[in-house]
């Protein structure tokens, strides 16, 4: 039996996110469509003889029982009454609340790899229900690829997968608060049809290119309240982006290019600027799900 793994925790994008109303039990109802890419973290996970612990390389991730990640292996180790701990070592990368999933992923990342080094049989129904206890955004990490969310985005399906090679990541370097974010919308309701459903997307070439309906919600909230953000979209696209959106709840934005040596123009001129910014491509369900073990 090993006593140590290696996981990779994918970060995703919203290719659109539509916030519907406001329900009986405080979240919002939404649609989105989830896309994991090619940015990720990696969690080193050693098992112990009884004690959980977390330590991040990034001094702003919690290390105490507040880390999704120690909640996912507290709450598999109460339902599977597995009898060891862990050490659990998170190398990262994905922006901390920069709304491409960092803390989800890795919750999710950390269920994957201790079910994996503990070997305690738990089925897909009760990892998926543990997943979305942990967070709206965590059950689609056990699929990962293109998928359409819904509800409070916990409930999950496959969609068409969407190939995008040329991706940038942006972010201003600031996190930006989801519950803050959603309790400025300015509606708690929307009187017309979810745009998203149907949803396209184009690719020729090996290039995609979103239609002019794709959209974030909360972009009206994010960017009226930081203008940084709504710079970084423009900026995105005044160096070439065909298209550009802010991802989940922001602050990250990130922009869809025709090849790679202009997203890489990009990603230097953004750097130059002080932003952090990587370039990126799409991952589908059968990349994500070979490549996450290491």
């Amino acid at each position: 039996m090993a006593t140590e793994i290696k996981v990779r925790s994918y970060a995703k994008i919203n290719w659109t996110l539509d916030v519907l109303f406001k329900r009986e039990d405080g979240y919002h109802e939404l649609r989105t469509i989830y896309q994991t890419v090619s940015l990720y973290d990696r969690l080193h996970i050693a098992r112990t003889g009884g004690e959980i612990s977390v330590a991040c390389d990034d001094g702003r991730v919690p290390s105490d029982e507040t880390n999704l990640a120690h909640r996912a292996a507290n709450r598999l180790r109460e339902a599977t009454g597995a009898r060891y701990g862990a050490r659990i070592e998170i190398e990262k990368r994905i922006p901390v609340a920069g709304g491409l999933g960092g803390g989800s992923s890795n919750a999710a990342a950390a269920l994957i790899g201790l079910a994996r080094l503990w070997q305690v049989p738990v089925g897909d129904r009760e990892m998926v229900s543990l997943a979305a206890s942990l967070g709206s955004d965590v059950p689609f990490f056990f699929l990962g690829g293109t998928a359409l969310g819904i509800g409070r985005g916990e409930e999950v399906y496959r969609l068409e997968e969407v190939l995008c090679p040329h991706l940038l990541l942006a972010n201003p370097g600031f996190e930006v608060a989801t519950t803050d974010t959603y309790g400025r919308l300015s509606r708690l309701t929307r009187p017309e049809t979810a745009r998203i459903i149907p949803f396209t997307l184009l690719a020729a070439n090996g290039n995609c290119a979103l239609p002019l309906s794709a959209s974030n919600d909360l972009e009206e909230v994010v960017l009226a309240a930081y203008p940084k953000v709504a710079e970084l979209k423009r900026r995105l696209l005044s160096l070439g982006a065909q298209h550009a959106l802010m991802s989940g709840s922001g602050a990250t934005v990130f922009g869809v290019f025709d090849n790679l040596g202009a997203c890489e123009r990009a990603q230097n001129e953004m750097r130059q600027a002080g932003c952090w910014a990587e370039c990126a491509r799409t991952i589908n369900r059968q990349e994500y799900n070979d490549t996450i073990f290491e």
